[in-house]
């Protein structure tokens, strides 16, 4: 699969959504795992779209991880733990990919620079990936993987993980050798990828599923909380404190993506856009929607003004009296995104004009495809339900430790 998407201007801004993948190596070796036993290929279960509300009790367990917002909320990142003994490393906890990585001893990019760094050999459960020699070059396994921003390539070995009070030995994890320098300066070591099993750069099964196969989870299922300071990822359960009001579910349309069906789009009573997919990712910043919609929406707001980067600006003082953008599901059941919700921080202290949050660019991989990123799920508690092939949304309840 492919997606091509235009880089931002803006360097804070991250769209994580995977373009291309290639894992090399420099021969083939007898039965490399694949993702093909994690996820089936066959169409995805069709589900009647259904709203539940909370009980006033819980009896699974929750593993939580918590996150931090950096720039002003254009992204987010938690610990995790690589090795015996555990290395500690800030991550991003993205959707819109498949693979583990962090940076490497070994880098002598500039970018790698200021970063954790992952030593192999201080770590007594590190394994080559299936190959005999892992000081020869030319018996590695190599993976290069280019996002929506940024690209890297990575060595690839097996070893334990520590996430949310989880152990997972034996977990594929690429140690980057080159990274772009859209990653300088970020606050974060690498990305922990939350995506399908069938976008995975490594063929190897994401970390997700290794808890799902060593039956680690109470149900198959994780769940995203973020504010504008930070939030919490929850492995195995929903945190109904988290939301209130039902939980509003709706079936997976893709066995690549996490990605469902928007019936029609509205901004209020003005802009109105028909049937479009839509991939809800943790790892992009903005919503994410085709030009000539963002045309459109921002053809609706007095005082738009195209940047010409793919970003719009709009008047920060109408931010308040903006009208909401609605997301219909199935059976009419509606998603409200109010207008100061999708509006951001000034461009600069001394001007009038905010960043809009919500930009136009093309994405090479179905038409009429959006991105429900950050700016989004900020409103939303999202339920990413791989048992049932669903997505969920709760309004998201508010938290002084977050907001």
């Amino acid at each position: 699969m492919m997606l091509a998407l235009k880089q931002f201007s803006y360097p804070w801004m991250l769209v994580s959504i995977l373009v291309t993948t290639t894992t090399t190596h420099a021969r083939p070796f007898p039965d490399q795992p694949t993702n093909n036993s994690a996820h089936s290929n066959s169409a995805p279960l069709k589900i009647k779209l259904k709203t539940e509300s909370s009980p006033l009790g819980q009896s699974y367990a929750i593993s939580k991880v918590p996150q931090v917002s950096y720039q002003h909320g254009s992204g987010y990142y938690g610990e995790i733990h690589i090795g015996e003994p555990p290395q500690p490393f800030q991550v991003v906890f993205d959707t819109g990919s498949a693979d583990v990585w962090v940076v490497s001893s070994t880098c002598e990019s500039n970018s790698c620079q200021h970063h954790q760094n992952y030593n192999r050999r201080l770590s007594a459960s590190h394994e080559p990936l299936g190959l005999e020699d892992e000081d020869d070059d030319d018996e590695q396994v190599f993976m290069d993987v280019n996002y929506g921003t940024g690209h890297i390539r990575a060595v690839l070995n097996r070893d334990t993980i520590q996430v949310a009070g989880l152990e997972l030995e034996d977990q594929v994890v690429g140690e980057a050798i080159a990274i772009s320098n859209d990653f300088m300066g970020t606050p974060f070591d690498g990305i922990f990828g939350l995506g399908l099993a069938s976008l995975s750069s490594s063929h190897h099964p994401p970390p997700f599923y290794s808890m799902m196969s060593s039956r680690m989870l109470d149900s198959p299922l994780f769940a995203m909380y973020i504010q504008s300071r930070g939030g919490e990822i929850d492995f195995g359960g929903m945190d109904l404190s988290r939301f209130s009001g039902p939980m509003m579910f709706t079936p997976l349309v893709d066995t690549e993506y996490w990605a469902i069906q928007l019936q029609k789009i509205r901004l209020g009573n003005m802009a109105k856009m028909g049937n479009r997919r839509a991939i809800v990712d943790s790892g992009t910043t903005l919503i994410i929607v085709t030009p000539e919609d963002a045309e459109k929406i921002h053809g609706a707001i007095d005082g738009a003004v195209d940047n010409g980067d793919s970003t719009w600006s709009v008047p920060c003082n109408a931010a308040s009296l903006l009208p909401p953008l609605i997301f219909e599901l199935e059976d009419g059941v509606e998603l409200v995104l109010p207008g100061n919700q999708y509006v951001l921080s000034q461009l600069q202290p001394s001007k009038t004009m905010c960043l809009s949050g919500i930009s136009g660019q093309s994405l090479d991989y179905e038409e009429k495809t959006w991105i429900l990123g950050d700016v989004f799920m900020r409103h939303y508690y999202t339920v990413f339900d791989y048992g049932n092939r669903r997505i969920g949304f709760g309004l998201a309840a508010s938290d002084p430790l977050y907001t």
